[in-house]
């Protein structure tokens, strides 16, 4: 089985593109929803409070995910100590998820994150998703329900120092201009060979 990463900037259109690989057959394991379970457990929701305090919490001492998203896109080197505490949690639950899916010519991990974590060794191949600025910022103003400007500073956060998409095997350009389904299939059937 091959573990492909899938990756790209936040409104790059990677979980599109994951849909129709999942159309196809295709199991993907997407990053940071299974993230987001981790918050509720005790071990997890203690390290939270320890690294950025009682003010990403709840009302009822849950993780407030969209005021921790906040708190840490405003700050690289918040949103690192949250990548330090979630991604060790993530790579293992991949590789038992793997373990369930060992029939598969392929699986696909989606994460905006790959290379800035150093997770590239993981896979076997890597598909960047790429998408003009402009459209990145419309995309995740109007996802994310944010001002323009707060969009602007999460793409600017998870961009810094990230290697250019020279770095992957394939490269999908969805500038809504090009078939997505077609650079799909060249993909699936390359990766099915």
């Amino acid at each position: 089985m091959l573990k492909i990463g899938i990756t790209g900037n936040i409104g790059s259109g990677k979980t599109t593109i994951c849909k129709i690989f999942e159309h196809l057959g295709v199991a993907v394991y997407y990053s940071d929803a299974k993230a987001k379970q981790f918050y509720s457990r005790d071990a997890v929701k203690e390290a939270v409070k320890n690294l950025f305090g009682e003010a990403v919490f709840d009302a009822g001492e849950n993780v407030d995910v969209k005021k921790l998203a906040t708190h840490v896109f405003q700050n690289e080197n918040e949103l690192q100590k949250l990548n330090r505490l979630l991604h060790p949690l993530v790579v293992n639950d991949f590789q038992e998820w793997c373990k369930q899916h060992e029939n598969q010519r392929f699986v696909l991990f989606e994460a905006a994150i790959i290379y800035q974590c150093g997770l590239e060794n993981l896979f076997d191949k890597i598909i960047f998703v790429d998408a003009p600025a402009d459209v990145l910022l419309q995309r995740v103003a109007l996802r994310d329900k944010v001002d323009v400007e707060t969009a602007k500073q999460r793409l600017e956060n998870q961009q810094q120092n990230a290697p250019k998409s020279a770095c992957a095997d394939f490269i999908i350009y969805n500038d809504g201009k090009r078939s997505l389904i077609e650079a799909v299939m060249k993909i699936h059937t390359l990766l099915n060979q």
